[in-house]
């Protein structure tokens, strides 16, 4: 997979890449310590549609929720 980085001065750095869905997405390292995500418009994708900052312990729990294995179980649970 092939992510972009930009150098955002007095800011941080930006990874953006593009999903299998076709999405962009993209994370900004912020020089105090925070760090955002943002998701970019369908339709145009220099526009960020939506942004969430998160705080360094934030970010962490994230990192480890993505990396948890597939639940089995979790697939035969019906979603409420």
């Amino acid at each position: 997979m092939h992510v972009e980085k930009a150098l955002l001065p007095g800011v941080g750095t930006r990874y953006d890449f593009t999903t299998a869905a076709g999405r962009q997405v993209g994370v900004v390292a912020r020089r105090d310590g925070t760090t955002e995500l943002v998701v970019y418009a369908e339709d145009d994708p220099e526009y960020v549609a939506e942004s969430v900052i998160l705080q360094s312990e934030e970010r962490a729990t994230l990192v480890e929720l993505l990396m948890l294995p597939p639940d089995p179980t979790d697939l035969a649970q019906p979603r409420t």
